[in-house]
């Protein structure tokens, strides 16, 4: 008898009827990501100035937009709120869309890229840079003070600056004077008459005592102001003397005036005196006036009513550190002129002069003015006890201006009677023709 077993059947499955659910579309589900209107624009600034950075989002909802500093990391502003401490920086913000981002005073500090950020996964952003221009700053460091130099060496002036842009150095001196910079091999190295020299360092060759002065260094970059400084160069050399006139001659009874030019630095001690370590001090007597410019001294000693004692040698001295110099100078007593000229004599001179052009002296046998082929007559007029001649000069032509009564008449006294010297000359030649005659 075979056993069999029943088969399970099938477990029971319960079903619910079909239901059918609404589906909304995606788009409506997601909500849009904001997006940048535009990018951020660039800005340059100087120190001291306001910036403004503009970054304009569409479409930002419930999310936020911040602004953070590149460099830095630090967080400058989140949505509506401002977040740094630095009391420079604010926020603008109008529909939220627009956010400005404020700084003012602008620092060279700030200069560097601004993100605007939205807080979306993953996070858009975009950078703006801010550039910061600085005017030009002379260093302290690296540049040189005033320079004290022995005439003969070289010397070099440095001048350092800051900013931004990088500063260009121009180097003059205060009375525009030309800088000459000496030679180097044989060779110049800038033009004589260059007023004004580029670069941070002046070198010059074989320095001299022309070359004392004030320089300015100028630095300039473009962004006002453009600043300078003052180097002082001096320039120490022995004294070095010049007296104009060595020979001076003038009347008793009058006044005189003696020159002496001095060169010196350090400044040199300088007087006058009749013998060594005697100075002469400005009294009634005497009047002594200094004049000083740079290293250069004029001294002129003025004696008053002159008499016999003050005549003789007078000398200059000049003496500093590096050494010392004199010069002297013959004061000598002359005669006074015994008569004065003449009425007539004033008249024929004023003639004279107006006779030839001003390039010609009085003596001058051509006039420039006449025809050459016109007779001339020059007569010499001679004063009192004097050794003036002044050659007039007559015209024979009838056209010529009239000459004046007085002249006329001393001419045509000479003419009659003649020159003692053409009598004597016509005696001599009577006596050669007699011996002549006898010999023959």
């Amino acid at each position: 008898m075979t056993r069999t077993t029943p088969e399970l059947a099938p477990p029971l499955q319960t079903c619910k009827p079909h239901q059918r659910e609404y589906v909304w579309p995606l788009h409506n589900l997601v909500e849009a990501e904001p997006e940048f209107a535009e990018p951020i624009q660039n800005v340059t600034v100087a120190t001291g100035r306001d910036a403004q950075l503009s970054c304009t989002v569409e479409n930002l909802g419930t999310y936020r937009a911040a602004w953070i500093k590149v460099e830095t990391k630090a967080i400058l502003t989140i949505h509506h709120h401002i977040i740094t401490r630095n009391y420079r920086i604010s926020l603008s913000h109008s529909d939220n869309r627009n956010f400005i981002l404020q700084i003012r005073n602008v620092q060279a500090a700030d200069k560097g890229g601004y993100m605007c950020q939205i807080n979306t996964v993953p996070m858009k952003s975009q950078v703006g840079y801010l550039d910061v221009l600085v005017p030009p700053d002379i260093l302290d460091q690296g540049s040189s003070s005033d320079v004290v130099v022995r005439e003969g060496a070289n010397v070099t002036l440095t001048c350092k600056a800051g900013g931004y842009p990088t500063p260009n150095i121009t180097w003059r001196r205060e009375d525009n004077e030309p800088i000459p910079l000496g030679a180097w091999q044989g060779q110049k190295v800038t033009d004589p008459n260059a007023v004004t020299y580029e670069g941070e360092v002046l070198s010059i060759t074989r320095v001299s005592r022309l070359h004392t002065g004030a320089y300015l260094c100028i630095a300039a970059n473009g962004v006002p102001p453009s600043v300078s400084r003052r180097i002082i160069l001096h320039v120490h050399f022995p004294p070095v003397l010049w007296i104009p006139n060595q020979l001076v001659g003038a009347v008793a009874g009058r006044d005189v005036s003696l020159d002496c030019h001095t060169e010196a630095y350090p400044a040199s001690i300088n007087y006058w005196g009749k013998r060594a370590n005697e100075m002469i001090i400005t009294n009634d007597k005497m009047q002594v006036v200094t004049k000083e410019r740079t290293y250069k001294t004029h001294i002129r000693l003025t004696i008053k009513n002159l008499q016999p004692v003050d005549f003789g040698v007078y000398k200059c001295f000049s003496k500093n550190s590096l050494g010392a110099t004199e010069g002297s100078v013959r004061l000598y007593e002359i005669q006074p002129p015994t008569s004065q000229p003449t009425k007539d004599t004033s008249s024929i001179r004023r003639q004279s002069s107006e006779a030839f052009p001003q390039h010609q002296s009085l003596g001058s046998v051509k006039d420039s003015t006449e025809d050459s082929t016109v007779s001339k007559w020059k007569r010499p007029v001679i004063t009192d006890r004097t050794k003036e001649h002044i050659n007039t000069v007559e015209d024979e032509k009838g056209t010529s201006e009239k000459d004046s009564p007085q002249l006329r008449k001393e001419i045509d006294e000479e003419t009659s009677s003649g020159h003692p010297g053409n009598h004597f000359m016509w005696i001599l030649l009577f006596l050669s023709f007699a011996v002549f005659g006898v010999t023959t």
